[in-house]
């Protein structure tokens, strides 16, 4: 079954563009994935094995909820508090976007 690459995500309140982008792209920022909060644009180098794209968009989602949440590492957050966050994030993320989260299962 081929499942279709997902096109945006919802973060919470806010939609998120995903792009796919090429090998000198990729290159020239040095990254796998990265997100762009001006633009709430998450974007994934495509040439990427399963496993690892699988990895990067996870990561790449994780950016969106801290940035969405208005976490910030730099101020003292105990491990518990920070886990939850997390958690709270993840589950409305997915929540929000089964198809992507089916897509990111098929990279496992």
């Amino acid at each position: 079954m081929n499942i279709p690459k997902p096109k945006r995500i919802r973060v919470l309140n806010l939609s998120w563009k995903i792009e796919f982008v090429n090998e000198a792209i990729s290159q020239a920022s040095n990254s796998l994935g990265w997100c762009d909060y001006e633009r709430q644009t998450i974007s994934l180098f495509e040439g990427q094995p399963d496993q690892q794209m699988a990895d990067t968009f996870l990561h790449e989602v994780l950016h969106s909820i801290f940035y969405g949440m208005g976490i910030d590492v730099t101020k003292d957050l105990d491990e518990e508090d920070l886990v939850q966050k997390i958690s709270t994030g993840l589950c409305t993320v997915w929540a929000a976007n089964p198809n992507a989260f089916r897509w990111f299962q098929s990279l496992l």
